[in-house]
């Protein structure tokens, strides 16, 4: 029987940012906010085995200072997304208190949060009173040796009882996020399909990108979406709209029941013209893209320019907002907001 076609999102020729800067600015729905880049775990294709080189403290905003500036953009574009990121955003001391700061936030519509589901099973009930919507748990395998590997000596039951603990405090839909590897996908995307299946989840599967120090076993370990859809000859049911997420959504029959499965192709098939997404690290610096090099200071803007410079510069720095020649970038994910 013939593989259906993925039918993914191909890249429009013209340039994605071809708009004026305030058509930019309007454009702008999601804020991905990176509250630290530490992590409690290693995985291979977020940072190396020792660890990012710590950010001094006093480098590191306030909890109070970040939401003023997430209100900032929040007021002066069109941002209405939350998502809280890392390096693990829940060793952040305190982030029980910026969720409940930026659920009420006037324009904010949901403040969600993407964690390793370590820490989950004993801070999911509070993040829900804070006002979190739902969470996003990376889970690159459901065999405790290949997690082990991956992560460099995680635990795997710690991450299935952080998911259990966020389905049960109502952080609902938990969204599974995995990369693919080429070397273990053929064993990990079936049994992570049983595991989302069995439990009500929805999982998506992420292409490996080149960061950090381990480029070289990242462009090793690459496979496309597309190879490995026809690798398991699903079939297609229906497909979704992608939305906000950067995710194609399809509903697929999988061992005769229908399961949400969401493919992300940065490298395969780019979707760089439907990016809605701004970035902010926990210092106060804006990245336009995942693979941006260059930043701009939204923190010291804001303290040291009038309203009206401030605005200028930062919709002259989005103006300059455009794809990415390669999905491939020297730090590591960890400390750009992965």
């Amino acid at each position: 029987m013939p593989v259906p076609s993925l039918q993914l999102y191909s890249s429009s020729s013209n340039h994605p940012w071809e708009a004026s800067p305030l058509d930019i600015r309007n454009r702008l729905r999601v804020l991905r906010l990176s509250v630290t880049d530490l992590c409690n775990l290693r995985c291979r294709y977020c940072m190396p085995a020792s660890g990012v080189l710590k950010t001094a403290h006093r480098s590191l905003l306030p909890l109070e200072d970040l939401a003023g500036l997430v209100a900032w953009l929040t007021t002066h574009t069109g941002i209405e997304s939350l998502r809280l990121t890392g390096g693990e955003p829940l060793v952040r001391p305190g982030i029980q208190h910026l969720i409940a700061k930026l659920s009420t936030l006037p324009r904010v519509r949901e403040v969600t949060l993407t964690t390793n589901g370590t820490l989950l099973s004993r801070t999911a009930w509070s993040l829900k009173a804070a006002g979190l919507s739902r969470v996003n748990v990376s889970l690159d395998s459901v065999d405790q040796q290949r997690f082990a590997e991956v992560t460099r000596g995680g635990d795997l039951s710690r991450t299935l009882a952080g998911i259990r603990a966020a389905q049960d405090a109502g952080l609902i839909p938990v969204k599974i996020n995995s990369v693919l590897r080429r070397s273990t996908w053929k064993q990990e995307v079936p049994r992570l399909l049983d595991y989302a299946a069995t439990n009500g989840l929805e999982i998506r599967f992420i292409e490996l990108m080149r960061t950090g120090t381990e480029r070289a076993w990242c462009e090793s370990e690459f496979v496309s979406v597309e190879d490995v859809w026809r690798g398991l000859g699903m079939e297609l049911v229906t497909t979704k709209e992608r939305g906000q997420s950067p995710a194609r959504r399809t509903v697929v029959n999988w061992r005769g029941s229908g399961l949400t499965v969401g493919w992300i192709t940065p490298r395969s098939r780019p979707f760089c013209s439907q990016c809605e997404r701004l970035r902010m690290d926990a210092r106060g610096q804006i990245r336009r893209c995942l693979m941006d090099p260059i930043t701009l200071d939204l923190a010291g803007l804001v303290k040291t320019a009038d309203l009206e410079t401030a605005i200028g510069n930062f919709k002259s720095y989005l103006a300059a907002k455009a794809s990415p020649p390669a999905m491939d970038s020297s730090f590591a994910m960890s400390e750009i907001g992965g």
